[in-house]
C-alpha cells in the first residue's frame, strides 16, 4: 500500500491538505488554508514529505514566526518531524497535525494520545490541570517531537530543546562549565568551541536516572563570549548539540549571552522555564534543586584546588529558595562538610527603610558636597533634598554639565541667585573637595558634607539594577570603582567643611516587581 501524508487542521476549518512524496508545498495566507491574517505570509512555511521514512521537513519562509509543538522555528533552519507533530502556521494560531495514511507501524499508540492531549488542550482542560496537584496528576505530559533552537530579546538568551524533552514539576537544573564539562586542555576556560570534555564518568547515568525519577533535566549556562561577540553562536549550538548527544538524554537548554535579567545569579532563565517553557505544569520548588560549581569555595577547598571563579550558581539558587549542590556532591558522592566557602559582601534582603536626615537641610546658603561610589545614591537623595526644601538648593553634576569648570559656574550663578548648591559628584579625594570649599569661601557661604555610607558591593547592586532595569544610567564597570576606592580619602571638618554628615539611603520602587528584584543577589561575588 502506498502512505500518503497529510497535514489537518486541529479545528477542521478546512479539508486536510495533501503533502505528496518528495514535493515541496507551500503554506500560508490562502483560500486553501481560509487564513486572512495579514501576518501570515502567503509563502509563510514549507513542507516536503518523505512518505517512506514518515518524516516531514519543515522551514519558515515568512517574515513573523511560525512554531512547531509550541517552541518558535527561527527563519531558514530546517526540521523534520514525524507522524502528529503540531505544526502551528504562525506561533500558537492555526494549528495543524502531520498525519501519515497508514501511519508509521510505531505510531499506533502515539496517535491515540496525541489526540487525547490535543482534546485535553482546550481553556477549560488546560485551567483545570494547571490547578491540580503536581505530584497527583496523572495526565500524560506529550515530549519534544523535534531538536528546536529558539533565540529570545534579540539573543540575550538562546534556549535548545532536544527531542523527547518532557516537562514536569520537578525540575533538576545544573551549570554546564566546571559541573558537566571540563576543558580538554586543562586551562580555565576553553580555547575553543570543542575544548570540552565530561567532567566525571558518572554524569551520563546518573542525569538518565533523574529523568526516570520524573525529573525533567535543564542546563543554565552564562555564556558571555557569545554577547560581546567572542564566540559564534553557530558553532555553539554545535557544541550544545555535540553534548546533548554525548549525554544521550532529553535536554532544555538555556544560554544567557548578555548582562541582563537572564545572566546568573539572576533568574531570568528560570523565570522563563516557568512562565514559557514547561507546558503551564507549575514547578515543585520543594522538589526540585540546582547543581553547580560556583560557590565561592576558598582556595584549597579540596587538596591543590584553585578557588571558585564566583559565587553565582550558589547565589543563583538563594535568589530561588532551591536546594543547591556542588558537582562533587550530587555526581561523586563527597561530603560538604568542611569545605569553607566565602560569603556575599551585600546581603540585598537586609537592606532596611532609613529615614530622611533632616539635618541635610541649612536655613543658610550654602554648598552640600557629596562624597560617594557610583550608584550610591547621591543623584536620589540630591532630588529629596530639593523636593524637600521646596527648591531652595538646586544640583550641579559633573555627568550632566561635563567639566569641573562647568559646574563651578553653574554653582555660582544658583548662589547668586539666593538658593544653596548640592554637588553631585563622587568627589573621592581632598583635591576634588579643595575645589568647592574654595568656591564656598569665595561666594561666603556655608559648605558641608554628605558622606554617603553606601559600601563598594552596595554601589555595585544598585548599579547592576539599573542596568536591569534600563533606568537612565550609564553602567559602570568595576575599574571605576576601584578607582574611586583607591582614591578615597575620609572627609573631616579640617578640609573647611562646616559639619560632615553620613547619609544612609533607602532605595525606593516604581512597583512590587522592581522591588522583588532588587531584593535578590545580583552580583556575582
Amino acid at each position: 500500500m502506498i502512505r500518503q501524508c497529510f497535514l489537518r487542521c486541529l479545528k477542521d476549518s478546512h479539508a486536510p491538505i495533501a503533502l505528496p512524496h518528495n514535493v515541496e508545498t507551500i503554506i500560508g495566507r490562502s483560500k486553501l488554508t481560509k487564513i486572512k491574517d495579514q501576518s501570515c505570509s502567503r509563502n509563510q512555511i514549507s513542507l516536503t514529505a518523505d512518505c517512506d521514512a514518515c518524516v516531514v521537513e519543515v522551514k519558515q519562509l515568512g517574515i513573523n514566526t511560525s512554531g512547531l509543538d509550541g517552541f518558535a522555528l527561527k527563519s531558514g533552519d530546517v526540521y523534520k518531524v514525524e507522524h502528529g507533530s503540531r505544526i502551528e502556521v504562525l506561533l500558537n494560531q492555526y494549528i495543524h497535525v502531520i498525519e501519515f495514511e497508514p501511519p508509521p507501524d510505531n505510531c499506533e499508540e502515539k496517535t491515540t494520545k496525541k489526540r487525547k492531549f490535543e482534546e485535553d488542550s482546550s481553556p477549560h482542560k488546560k485551567m483545570k490541570r494547571a490547578d491540580s496537584d503536581p505530584q497527583t496528576d496523572k495526565t500524560e505530559v506529550q515530549g519534544s517531537l523535534a531538536d528546536i533552537w529558539e533565540e529570545i530579546d534579540n539573543g540575550d538568551l538562546y534556549i535548545f530543546t532536544s527531542k523527547g524533552v518532557k516537562s514536569s514539576a520537578k525540575i533538576a537544573a545544573f551549570d554546564m562549565d566546571g559541573t558537566l564539562i571540563k576543558t580538554k586542555s586543562g586551562k580555565v576556560h576553553p580555547v575553543d568551541t570543542n575544548d570540552w570534555q565530561i567532567a566525571f564518568p558518572t554524569i551520563p547515568q546518573k542525569l538518565a536516572d533523574e529523568i526516570k525519577k520524573g525529573f525533567k533535566v535543564i542546563i543554565l549556562s552564562n555564556q558571555a563570549p557569545i554577547g560581546n561577540g567572542r564566540v559564534k553562536i553557530a558553532d555553539f549550538k554545535k557544541k550544545i548539540e555535540n553534548l546533548v548527544k554525548t549525554l544521550n538524554i532529553p535536554v532544555q537548554v538555556y544560554i544567557a549571552t548578555g548582562r541582563g535579567f537572564y545572566r546568573k545569579p539572576m533568574t531570568g532563565m528560570w523565570k522563563t522555564l516557568m512562565e514559557k517553557k514547561n507546558d503551564s505544569i507549575p514547578v515543585d520548588m520543594d522538589n526540585s534543586y540546582y547543581c553547580g560549581d560556583a560557590a565561592g569555595r576558598l582556595a584549597n577547598w579540596a587538596p591543590g584546588k584553585k578557588k571558585d571563579h564566583s559565587m553565582a550558581d550558589k547565589l543563583f539558587a538563594e535568589n530561588l529558595g532551591l536546594k543547591f549542590y556542588l558537582p562533587e556532591q550530587f555526581f561523586l558522592g563527597h561530603p560538604l562538610k568542611n569545605i569553607q566557602m566565602s560569603k556575599p559582601d551585600f546581603v540585598p534582603m537586609e537592606v532596611k527603610s532609613e529615614p530622611f536626615h533632616d539635618k541635610l537641610i541649612s536655613k543658610e546658603r550654602e554648598i552640600l558636597v557629596c562624597v560617594g561610589y557610583p550608584g550610591s545614591g547621591k543623584s536620589f537623595l540630591a532630588k529629596q533634598i530639593e523636593k524637600k526644601s521646596n527648591y531652595q538648593y538646586a544640583t550641579v553634576c559633573r555627568d550632566v554639565l561635563g567639566s569641573w569648570q562647568k559646574c563651578a559656574a553653574e554653582a555660582t550663578r544658583i548662589i547668586e541667585r539666593g538658593k544653596s548648591v548640592i554637588v553631585d559628584s563622587t568627589n573621592p579625594d581632598l583635591e576634588s573637595r579643595g575645589r568647592w570649599t574654595a568656591l564656598a569661601k569665595q561666594m561666603k557661604v556655608e559648605c558641608r558634607c554628605a558622606k554617603m555610607a553606601t559600601t563598594k558591593a552596595h554601589a555595585q547592586h544598585n548599579n547592576k539594577f539599573r542596568e536591569i532595569m534600563k533606568i537612565n544610567h550609564v553602567p559602570v564597570n568595576d575599574i571605576v570603582f576601584n578607582m574611586y576606592k583607591n582614591k578615597f580619602v575620609e572627609p573631616t571638618v579640617a578640609e573647611g567643611f562646616k559639619e560632615v554628615i553620613e547619609v544612609k539611603i533607602s532605595p525606593s520602587f516604581d512597583d512590587k516587581e522592581a522591588e522583588k528584584i532588587y531584593k535578590i543577589y545580583l552580583l556575582e561575588k
